[in-house]
C-alpha cells in the first residue's frame, strides 16, 4: 500500500470512528446530559423544599394541637369561675378537688380540706368541684349549691359529709326532704332553698363539672389537682403539708 493510500485509509477510518462515537460523547449528547442534570437538580431541590414545608406545617400543627390540648385541660381544671372556694384567688398553691358528697373517701378528705384552709389562709386556695358515682350524689350536690346561693355552701358541705351515712340509702329524689330539713336546721331561707332544690337550679353547674371531669379522664373521687398536677384518691393531711410547704419554699 502506497503512502497516499495509507493516509487516505487512516482518514477514512477516522471519519468512520466519528460516526460510531457514543451519543453521550457527541455535542448534542453532552448538552442533553447537562440539561437532564439541571432538570433533575431542580426536581430534587423542589422535592426538598416541599418536604421541608410539609415538616414545618406538621410541626406547627403539632404545636397548635398541643397548645389547644393544654388550654383545654387547663380550662377543664380551672372551671368557669362559679365553683366554691376557700382561700385567696392569688394564692401560690391552688388545689382543685373533684369530690362526691356520697363518696366515703371524700368524706375522709373533707375535714382535711377545712384544716388545711385554716393552716394556710393566705397561701392555699381550695376549689370544690363535683363528680358523681352514687344514686344520691346529684341531690346532695344540688343542696350544697342551693345553700351556697345564701352564702352557706361550706356549712352545708360540712354537714352533708358529717351525716353522709344517714343519706346512703337514699336517691336523688328521696334525699330532697332530708336536705330541706337540714337547710332549716342551718337557719337558711327555707322557701328560697326549697324552690332552688325542687327546680334543680344549679344542675347546669353540676353538668359543667361533670363534663370537665370527663375531659380530664377522672376515674374516681376525690381527685386533686395541686397547681394542676393530678393526684387521685384520699390524701392524708401530712402528705398535703409536705407538698404545700415544698411549693411555698420555691
Amino acid at each position: 500500500m502506497s503512502l497516499d493510500e495509507r493516509i487516505e485509509y487512516l482518514e477514512m477510518k477516522e471519519r468512520h470512528q466519528k460516526k460510531l462515537r457514543p451519543w453521550y460523547k457527541k455535542v448534542w449528547g453532552v448538552l442533553l446530559i447537562i440539561l437532564g442534570i439541571l432538570v433533575l437538580s431542580s426536581i430534587i431541590a423542589s422535592s426538598i423544599y416541599v418536604w421541608n414545608q410539609v415538616q414545618v406545617i406538621r410541626t406547627q400543627e403539632s404545636a397548635d394541637f398541643e397548645a389547644k390540648e393544654i388550654a383545654k385541660i387547663t380550662s377543664a381544671i380551672d372551671g368557669r369561675g362559679e365553683s366554691y372556694t376557700l382561700g385567696p384567688k392569688d394564692a401560690k398553691v391552688q388545689i382543685v378537688v373533684f369530690s362526691d358528697f356520697a363518696c366515703p373517701f371524700c368524706q375522709q378528705a373533707a375535714p382535711v380540706v377545712r384544716s388545711l384552709a385554716k393552716k394556710y389562709p393566705e397561701d392555699v386556695r381550695f376549689t370544690f368541684r363535683n363528680y358523681f358515682f352514687h344514686d344520691n350524689s346529684i341531690g346532695l350536690a344540688l343542696a350544697a349549691n342551693c345553700a351556697g346561693e345564701q352564702g352557706r355552701f361550706w356549712e352545708m358541705h360540712d354537714k352533708i359529709f358529717e351525716r353522709q351515712d344517714s343519706y346512703s340509702a337514699l336517691n336523688d329524689d328521696t334525699v330532697k326532704e332530708p336536705m330541706k330539713a337540714l337547710a332549716a336546721e342551718l337557719s337558711l331561707d327555707s322557701n328560697k332553698f326549697n324552690t332552688c332544690l325542687d327546680e334543680k337550679k344549679y344542675l347546669y353547674r353540676l353538668n359543667d363539672d361533670f363534663t370537665d371531669a370527663e375531659i380530664l379522664g377522672l376515674q374516681g373521687t376525690p381527685t386533686w389537682f395541686i397547681n394542676r398536677y393530678k393526684v387521685t384518691g384520699f390524701y392524708p393531711e401530712e402528705n398535703f403539708i409536705n407538698v404545700i410547704d415544698g411549693l411555698l419554699v420555691k
